[in-house]
């Protein structure tokens, strides 16, 4: 049995040990385990080496080249992504990026090129676009647009605007992947404003617009898909995120097929920036593939 040997670089943030106590100590992948580990702050790093029994603590990412087979990059700053991802896309390793992919679509670009280049397969973004509950809603609006009845709907989820992580950047990834996934990756343009309740957006489609709903107070995940007929909305559930996201990758590391296209792992980045720059000039923000 191969076994593939899994490095992570951002400790600091709770996905590193979520993900380290799936694959070291759940028993559910006899054939890979993390074994190393790196952060902004030593004292995490240190946590998830003794809690998950890791081998070593990296000081650098050029440390787990040689010694491991598939990298993860968790650390909560998407500015700092693309760094971290580089050496490994460029040894061809499967590489799994935490949100947002980076903090700017150009740098997502860039990056995602540059693992095609290589022939590196790349996952990544916010689980929430995968949680049975998305898939739900989507699939309801995929019928409802099928048969020409769709007329909108609203997403909510929470946002932290003021951290040392990006800002809007940090938190912004799972409600825009979650809307993504349910209305399409095909937005034209969008309007947004912030208040101290967080940040409202329009997300406007060809024949329809979709509310977002960013919540600074509110930590609550939620949908409502709105049709001629009727409106189907529920809360979404994203406690098995970490579970689906990792097996996900798994299937990645072992088989080199990458789950979500490229096209849209950009997207959700030029939506993310786009957003930022709607409520930040208070004008409406075509949305472009660069």
């Amino acid at each position: 049995m191969t076994m593939y040997r899994i490095g992570i670089i951002g400790s600091e943030n709770s996905h590193a040990l979520a993900f380290t106590r799936i694959f070291n100590l759940s028993g559910q992948y006899e054939d890979m385990r993390v074994v190393g580990i790196a952060g902004e702050v030593r004292a995490s790093s240190e946590k998830v080496f003794q809690e998950g029994q890791l081998e070593f603590i990296a000081d650098k990412p050029q440390d787990f080249l040689g010694r491991v087979d598939a990298m993860m990059i968790t650390s909560r700053h998407g500015g700092l992504h693309a760094g971290y991802a580089r050496p490994f896309i460029e040894a061809g390793m499967p590489v799994f990026v935490d949100k947002p992919i980076t903090d700017r679509a150009e740098s997502t670009r860039t990056l995602l090129q540059l693992a095609t280049e290589h022939h590196a397969p790349v996952m990544g973004g916010s689980s929430t676009r995968l949680v049975p509950d998305t898939l739900s809603l989507r699939d309801f609006a995929q019928t409802a647009q099928a048969a020409g009845t769709l007329a909108g709907g609203h997403v909510w989820a929470p946002v932290s605007m003021t951290n040392e992580y990006g800002g809007f950047c940090f938190y912004s990834p799972h409600l825009v992947e979650i809307a993504l996934t349910v209305f399409g990756y095909n937005p034209l343009a969008v309007r947004a404003f912030q208040n101290s309740a967080g940040v409202t957006a329009l997300l406007e489609y060809d024949c329809f617009t979709v509310h977002l709903s960013f919540t600074e107070k509110a930590y609550q995940y939620g949908g409502t898909v709105l049709t001629n007929e009727k409106a189907e909305t529920h809360a979404i559930d994203v406690a098995k995120g970490y579970e689906i996201e990792t097996a996900h990758f798994a299937a990645m590391v072992r088989t080199g097929h990458m789950p979500n296209p490229t096209e849209e792992m950009l997207l959700s980045v030029i939506v993310m920036n786009a957003v930022e720059a709607a409520f930040t000039s208070g004008q409406r923000v075509m949305i472009e593939i660069i």
